[in-house]
């Protein structure tokens, strides 16, 4: 994650729809500064285009829910600053040895930051919701991040090993910091999903994704 030098904020009191929205808006922001970070390390030009451009895209991203912010009277800018610091300090605490470490902590944490904004978005008003949620599932990292880890697991097994244990870690930092938020933002709770609900979509997005790169939950 980023912000790692924001203050955490105060308990926050808004309403559930809004404070979605910020949040959404919000890792929006976090996607792309990670891949503009990500693309500084990689270790090809073609591949640090490809991470720029996701990071481009993940602009576009911001600038949709905010344009589903303004059809609610609200601007996204101002819901997402309400986030800021809510993430902690999960770059300073896992700092990648190597490329593989990196990409992997950027495909789980990630991926895990989409889950989360995935079941609150699903609580939404439909007319809201779907649009939300077709933003949050937009990109293509995933797969590119399959496709570079994916044989190098297969053919190596002490890398194997080595990134199962650097992937749990990620997991579980991941998944404490964002039921974190829920304690920070009680309106997130408003929704259909209860904390237990969320834990356990958190849990299952990381088994299928360390499973998807053939690493041992």
């Amino acid at each position: 994650m980023t912000d790692a030098s924001s203050p955490a904020p105060a308990r926050q009191s808004t309403g559930y729809v809004p404070a979605v929205l910020g949040v959404v808006a919000y890792a929006a922001t976090v996607a792309s500064i990670r891949h503009a970070k990500d693309s500084d390390k990689a270790p090809s030009m073609a591949l640090r285009v490809d991470l720029l451009r996701m990071a481009a895209h993940r602009v576009d991203s911001f600038a949709k829910v905010d344009s589903l912010c303004a059809q609610q009277g609200w601007q996204a800018a101002s819901l997402a600053d309400l986030f800021r610091g809510s993430l902690g300090d999960f770059d300073e605490r896992l700092r990648p040895a190597d490329w593989a470490e990196r990409l992997l902590k950027t495909y789980l944490s990630l991926g895990l930051l989409s889950d989360f904004c995935q079941a609150l978005a699903s609580g939404a008003p439909e007319d809201l919701g779907g649009p939300l949620s077709q933003v949050v599932g937009e990109g293509s990292f995933e797969s590119l991040a399959v496709a570079q880890l994916l044989p190098g697991i297969e053919a190596d097994p002490q890398l194997a090993g080595r990134l199962g244990l650097w992937g749990r870690r990620v997991v579980g930092e991941e998944i404490g910091t964002l039921l974190g938020v829920l304690a920070t933002f009680p309106s997130l709770l408003e929704g259909p999903a209860d904390r237990e609900d969320l834990h356990e979509t958190l849990s299952q997005g990381a088994v299928r994704r360390m499973r998807g790169i053939g690493l041992r939950v």
